[in-house]
Formats: C-alpha cells, structure tokens, sequence
C-alpha cells in the first residue's frame, strides 16, 4: 500500500499525470489493492483498496474502485503483470490522437526503442470492457499501451518498474513529437 502512496505522488509530481486523473494498483496473489475512483493521487493515503481480481467474487469495494478497475482485472488475467500505472501524460496523449488506434508509436531516441520497442495505441472508452480487453490484448507482449485520448497504461513486476516503464512512455512520446514537428521544416506543422 505505501508503494502505490509513494509512486502515485511521484507520478503527479513528475508530471505523468494531474492528481485527479489516473489509477495505481498493485497484485497481491489472488487480489489487487487499488486506488479509489476519483482519488487524488499525490493524496492516496486512506484511498486504496483491496479487492478481488476475479470478477465474479462479489466484493463491497468494487463500488468505490477506480472506474478502471476492470481493465486491470483483466490485465492481471491475461499478463504476468504485478503492477499497473495509469497516468494522463500531455504529450503520450497527443501523440495517440495524431497516431490514432490500432497505430503503434515507434520510440526515436535510442534509450526509449530499445525499453519500450513500440508502444501500441488502442480504443474504447473509459471504463468500458472494450477498452480493458484492447489494454489488455496489448500489454500480453508490450510493457505499455496508450488508450487515444486517454493515456498510457504501464505493466510492471514492481511498482517501481511500472513508474519506469510509464515515464519511458511520456519521454519517447516528448521526443518523438519534437522529431515529427522538427521534420515538418521551420514552420511546424
């Protein structure tokens, strides 16, 4: 529970997202603690919870879970993921709007392509089961996916590897809309 405390303040502080926006969870054997809908996330203490992954056990929690709750359900089902951040960041947001969904965003930087690869932009809305089974699909062999319009989603072992893999995102997102615009001649666009 302070792991996901501390690297939620981390992630607003960092700029991965703005602290109502996004979610935090973390595996623990057939359970998940995760953050409340609406929380603040540089604000987390008393707002994280313990419920069930399997989403056929009833769970009074469920009502008060992140409204992503699902999406990192099946996340959990379908990946060897132990830990999932989910931030809001500026530029991995525009960029999955220009890309689009079903697009994957090549990194530029050498750093970012050799951790990430590519990162795949994919559709649904918030909440929904569409969009947990896209994340979900995507992450089998991603370390993250960006939902357009939405933000990314990062897996990890640890806590601490999903803060990596999330900030990787956002950096290689920066540089390559830098490197598209600065192809695009002096005036930009």
């Amino acid at each position: 529970m302070e792991e996901l405390i501390k690297y939620g303040r981390k992630m607003v502080i960092s700029g991965l997202v703005d602290s109502h926006f996004g979610n935090v969870s973390k595996r623990i054997g057939d359970r998940m603690q995760i953050s409340t809908t609406g929380s603040m996330l540089d604000e987390l203490e008393g707002e994280i919870i313990s419920v069930p992954i399997d989403p056929s056990i009833p769970d009074e929690m469920d009502v008060i879970a992140s409204s992503e709750v699902n999406l990192h359900r099946k996340v959990y089902e379908k990946t060897s993921a132990l830990a999932i951040l989910h931030g809001h960041s500026r530029y991995a947001v525009a960029l999955s709007m220009i890309y689009g969904k079903g697009n994957l965003i090549v990194p530029e930087d050498s750093e970012s392509l050799y951790l990430l690869h590519e990162i795949p932009v994919v559709g649904g809305g918030v909440g929904s089961d569409e969009l947990a089974e896209a994340v979900a699909d995507a992450l089998k062999d991603h370390k993250a996916a960006i939902a357009e319009g939405h933000g990314t989603f990062a897996r990890g072992s640890t806590v601490d590897e999903a803060f990596v893999i999330l900030s990787s995102v956002e950096h290689a997102c920066c540089v390559k809309y830098l490197v598209d615009t600065g192809k695009k001649g002096p005036a930009g666009f």
